[in-house]
């Protein structure tokens, strides 16, 4: 018998309701024992997987989002206790990222199934504090789009109300001259937003930095986005639909493991979604410190170790 806590978000846009209750069933089926705890604030999560370990529990399943996961993930960081994932919230990057189904189903198939994945996790820290992130932390205009985008939009639209509110948000671009270090190598210059990238996907399946960013390569891309206009905007936004970022000088990438960002004026930030005040910001990358129940990545066609 399996032990496992289900960690549920309600107020995540997918979260909870008949959804969660199919995959209990469907975990039940598999031989798990399966209880259910909530979240009412931030950092419960994080208090509920930490007294799940101590109870000793099997594995800790977040049902949310990634700012969910990644509270739950908190507590998991630096052992080898796995982390679940029943995709709840608007965008489920994450699980994009790693390859886990939409679908209750899907996820707590990938559950059962066993099957982990050892991947790095970064640490944002700002005057607001710190926060472990598995996806991406940016400033500037990410972050202030996560930020203006309202919460019952995202329920009724999805990942649709974050295009529809950067759209609008646009037109009041703000270009900040910004202080880049990347493992101690300083870069001055200018950018609307930095993104300290962990996961290659920003939409999994449709928008994407780089096909070889990889969540357990050791290493951060960190992506400078520089737009001085709402065209220029849109251009840089093509270049990545497009894959093709190289081709825009608007967009620098840098790789490293820590990452240093000030700017003026000064920038809000996130991580996965959740704000952290706001520049100057400090990321640390720890390797392969967070087990996930996900499926084994597909191998690039010219990877030596694919078979």
């Amino acid at each position: 018998m399996t032990d496992a806590l289900i960690i549920t978000n309600p107020s995540a846009a997918r979260a909870g309701g008949k959804g969660l209750a199919v995959a209990r069933s469907r975990l039940e089926a598999r031989g798990f024992r399966v209880s259910v705890e909530s979240t009412c604030a931030t950092g419960d999560g994080e208090r509920l997987a930490r007294a799940a370990v101590g109870a000793g529990v099997d594995v800790v399943i977040a049902n949310g989002g990634d700012g969910t996961a990644m509270d739950v993930a908190a507590a998991l960081v630096g052992t080898t206790l796995p982390l679940g994932l029943l995709p709840g919230g608007t965008g489920n990057v994450l699980a994009g990222n790693l390859g886990i189904g939409r679908s209750f189903v899907a996820a707590a198939d990938t559950i059962a199934a066993g099957a982990t994945r050892t991947i790095d996790v970064g640490r944002l820290t700002t005057a607001a504090g710190s926060r472990y992130f598995a996806v991406n932390c940016a400033a500037g205009f990410a972050a202030d789009l996560m930020a203006k985008t309202e919460q019952h939009h995202k329920r009724r639209f999805g990942v649709v109300a974050y295009v529809a509110r950067a759209i609008m948000m646009g037109a009041n671009l703000v270009r900040a001259a910004t202080r880049i270090e990347v493992d101690g190598a300083v870069h001055d210059g200018h950018a609307a937003t930095v993104i300290v990238a962990n996961c290659g996907q920003l939409v999994p399946g449709v928008l994407s930095l780089a096909d070889d960013i990889a969540p357990d390569d050791g290493v951060f891309d960190v992506a400078v986005l520089d737009a001085a206009s709402y065209a220029s905007a849109l251009r840089l936004a093509w270049r990545i639909f497009q894959r093709r970022p190289d081709a825009d000088a608007g967009i620098t990438f840098y790789r490293g493991r820590t990452v240093r960002v000030s700017c003026e004026p000064i920038m809000p930030v996130e991580a996965d979604g959740e704000l952290l005040g706001a520049t100057p910001m400090a990321v640390e990358l720890i390797p392969l410190a967070l087990t996930v129940l996900a499926p084994q990545p597909r191998r690039l066609s010219g990877d030596p170790d694919a078979r």
